[in-house]
Order: C-alpha cells, then sequence, then structure tokens
C-alpha cells in the first residue's frame, strides 16, 4: 500500500471519529490494497466482526462502559495482527480485518476462530463486568472477489450466514446470496404475518406416565403464508429472534395459550400449558410482566403457565438467565429447561438452576431401544433430577414401548406422537374429550 492509504488506516483506527470512519474510507482503502495485490498468486482474507450486543451494553452498562469494551476489544485483535494485515472501523459495532496473505480458507477460519477466543477470554478476565457476543465473517481474494465492493459484500454476506445458523463465524460460500435473500424475505413477511393471521398455535398433549391422562400440553408456533406455504418454525423464529418480532410472537402464542386453556375442560387439577421463551427474549424483554398480563386477561392462575427455555438458552443469557427464571417462579410461573441433557448439565447445574422440571431431550428417548447404556443413561438423568425435586418430562415419546419403559424408569410426564401430534385448537379439545 502507499504511504497515503497507511496514513489513512492509521487515522481511521486511532483518531477521534475512529468509530464513524465508515465504509466508503474503507473500500477506498480496500481498493487501493487490492490494486497492489492483483495479480499475485497468493490469497488475501476479509474478516468483518461484529460485536453483537454492544447496543445492549450501551443501554444496560452505559455508553462508557460500551466504549471502553469495543476500544480494548479492537486493540486486542490489533495486537494478534501480523505485520502487513490491518484493520479499521466501519461501525460502531463492526469493524474489519484484512489480512495481508492467507494459504488456504482454513487459515481465515482459524484467524476467526482466534479472534472468538479473544472475546472468550475477555469475558473471562471481566468476571461481573458486561460480556461480549461477536461473529465473524470472512471472503477471500480473489477467490470469491477481485474488486473491494464484492470482496465486503461477500463478508458481509457470510457474516448474514453465521447469524443464521447461530455461528461464532462463517466462511461466503456461493449460495450465501439466496440464503440471505430468503431470510430477508422472511423477515419481510413475518412483519405483517400476525396481522394477517397467518401465525396460529397448537398444541402438543402431555400425558402423567402413569394414568396416561392429560396433564398439560406444549405451546408451538406454526405459519401459513399465501405466497411462501407452510414455513418450518426452524426457518421462521431464528428470524424473528434477529429482527424485532421475537417479542410479538410470544406474546401472541402466550396470550393464546393463556386464553384457550382458560376453557379447557378437565376433571381433576386443571391442565397446564407451556409457552417457549426464547433466549433473545429473556435477555431483553419484560418476561414477568408478559406472563402475569396473560394470566390477568383470561383469569387463569400463574401456576397453570409453565415457560420453557432450552438448556443452552439459559447457558447463553448467563446471569440474566438465572435472574429472570427465578422472578417467574417468585411470581408463581413453573420453569421448565427444554433439551435437557444437550448441553452443560452437571450436579451443579441441577442445584443452581431455577426450576420445577426437566424435559429429556429427545435424542436420548430415541435411542432408548439401542442398549443399556442409554438405559441407564436416562435412569440417571430422571433420578437425578428427583434427587434435586424436579419433575421429568420425556418429549419425542413414539412408540407404547418406549412409553413403558419411561413409566418403569419414574419419568413423571410423557409426550410425543404416541400420544398425538401437535393439534390446532378444534382438535386438541376433541382430543381432550377423547382421552380426559
Amino acid at each position: 500500500m502507499s504511504s497515503d492509504t497507511d496514513a489513512v488506516i492509521v487515522a481511521a483506527i486511532s483518531g477521534p471519529h475512529a468509530a464513524a470512519s465508515g465504509y466508503v474510507t474503507f473500500l477506498d482503502c480496500l481498493a487501493g490494497y487490492l490494486g497492489g495485490r492483483a495479480g499475485g498468486e497468493e490469497l488475501s482474507a476479509l474478516l468483518i466482526v461484529q460485536l453483537c450486543n454492544l447496543n445492549r451494553i450501551n443501554t444496560s452498562a452505559g455508553y462508557q462502559a460500551g466504549h471502553e469494551l469495543r476500544r480494548t476489544f479492537a486493540a486486542s485483535v490489533e495486537n494478534i495482527l501480523r505485520g502487513d494485515d490491518w484493520m479499521m472501523p466501519l461501525t460502531e459495532d463492526r469493524f474489519a480485518v484484512v489480512l495481508d496473505r492467507v494459504r488456504n480458507a482454513g487459515h481465515l477460519l482459524l484467524a476467526a476462530s482466534r479472534i472468538s477466543r479473544l472475546a472468550a477470554e475477555h469475558n473471562a478476565t471481566e468476571g461481573s463486568g458486561p460480556t461480549l457476543e461477536i461473529r465473524v465473517g470472512g471472503s477471500l481474494f480473489p477467490e470469491h472477489a477481485r474488486s473491494a465492493e464484492a470482496l465486503l459484500r461477500c463478508a458481509e454476506l457470510a457474516l448474514e450466514m453465521a447469524t443464521l445458523e447461530k455461528s461464532a463465524s462463517a466462511l461466503y460460500r456461493p449460495d450465501a446470496s439466496k440464503l440471505v435473500t430468503d431470510n430477508w424475505r422472511y423477515e419481510s413477511e413475518l412483519r405483517t404475518a400476525l396481522d394477517n393471521d397467518e401465525i396460529f398455535v397448537v398444541y402438543q398433549p402431555k400425558v402423567d406416565a402413569v394414568t396416561r391422562k392429560p396433564c398439560g400440553a406444549e405451546t408451538l408456533l406454526r405459519w401459513q403464508n399465501p405466497s411462501l406455504g407452510d414455513v418450518s418454525p426452524a426457518q421462521f423464529i431464528p428470524v424473528a429472534e434477529a429482527s424485532d418480532r421475537i417479542d410479538a410472537l410470544t406474546s401472541f402464542a402466550l396470550q393464546s395459550a393463556a386464553r384457550d386453556a382458560a376453557s379447557w375442560p378437565h376433571t381433576g387439577k386443571p391442565l397446564s400449558v407451556a409457552v417457549n421463551l426464547s433466549p433473545v427474549l429473556i435477555e431483553s424483554g419484560d418476561v414477568v410482566a408478559m406472563f402475569e398480563h396473560a394470566a390477568a386477561i383470561w383469569g387463569i392462575g400463574l401456576d397453570r403457565l409453565v415457560a420453557e427455555v432450552t438448556e443452552s438458552g439459559i447457558v447463553s443469557t448467563a446471569g440474566r438467565g438465572i435472574e429472570v427464571l427465578t422472578a417467574l417462579r417468585a411470581a408463581g410461573v413453573r420453569v421448565s429447561i427444554d433439551d435437557f441433557g444437550t448441553g452443560h448439565s452437571s450436579l451443579a447445574y441441577f442445584k443452581d438452576i431455577p426450576a420445577d422440571e426437566v424435559k429429556i431431550d429427545k435424542s436420548f428417548i430415541a435411542a432408548l431401544a439401542e442398549g443399556e447404556t442409554n438405559l441407564r443413561l436416562v435412569r440417571t438423568i430422571i433420578d437425578l433430577a428427583h434427587g434435586f425435586g424436579l419433575k421429568v418430562v420425556a418429549e419425542g415419546v413414539e412408540t407404547a414401548a418406549g412409553a413403558d419403559t419411561l413409566q418403569a424408569q419414574g419419568c413423571d410426564v410423557l409426550q410425543g406422537y404416541w400420544f398425538s401430534p401437535p393439534l390446532p385448537r378444534d382438535a386438541f379439545l376433541r382430543w381432550l374429550a377423547d382421552n380426559g
């Protein structure tokens, strides 16, 4: 690069307007750099690093704390760069890193992993301070693009892919543009889906393991769009989490569940109804008020509502997750840990988590028939949970033999297609009438 370009980069990184140097200045610098690399046989790499939760840090811990975190993290990244590598801020929460010579795509991903480790190291040393979440998207010159603007677009698409796939980093690939475009379409259509009555709830029954009578249900969202057709929750829930729609969808699910549960027939204890909580909502929303509002409007007890959150979701929200779940239980809402056994389970986890029940992940249930080892594993989870006063729900029960085995091991509640698939409201009422 020329000395003039070097001067611009230094000013952009360290000058008084570093955070606002922006894309235009960066593209000028990148174009000059790539011009000097044209015709060479070695690859260069562009990484876009996003500080995903900087806005939350700014609003919760203060803008000075956010600024200092951004400054120290950028400095730590700069310290690991080699002599001809360089970096520049793009926006307040994004900066670009250019690696002068890389051997292959693996080299780029290794660099992305090292940057991710820097964030983890920062979080470990800060203790109770703000926790930094980052994502990295990367592209290669000239393999993916030969111009500065195209190379930047490829890296940005890779960053979008990392967001969609909930991974720490991603490398540009040819299908990225289509996948990201599809995601944008989902996001656009999702903004009006509730108003257009395209979103609805279904209920999957839960039954007592001993009596095989209904004891509750899990609320699940479904989306039927006129042009997209039936959109899988695996597709639209991540889109809702990445946009501003997860609050509205969760509120809709909770209000629907409370409304319907208020009219469910029962001969003994009223049936509970569970609603899934996103880690995004746990971190940013007033979850307790949401549950209290739904219960008050539809006149049901808070003890009939169950908040389901995945084990990994609790871990990803750190102390905030524990705080929210504790507040929910204090208000009277029951807490269920979903997908249990797939994340960070331990004796300490059983001891410290504020919950009323755990749901053994369906992968363990599916493996019950494969051997004694899997059976012992499920039995151990059940015994440990009971030892800490937790009920145990088995999801994914698909055979009579599986249901009988789980009952014999002491499981409390069963859920799965052997009893019923998820059902629309009216079909669920008919199921209750036939099985109550």
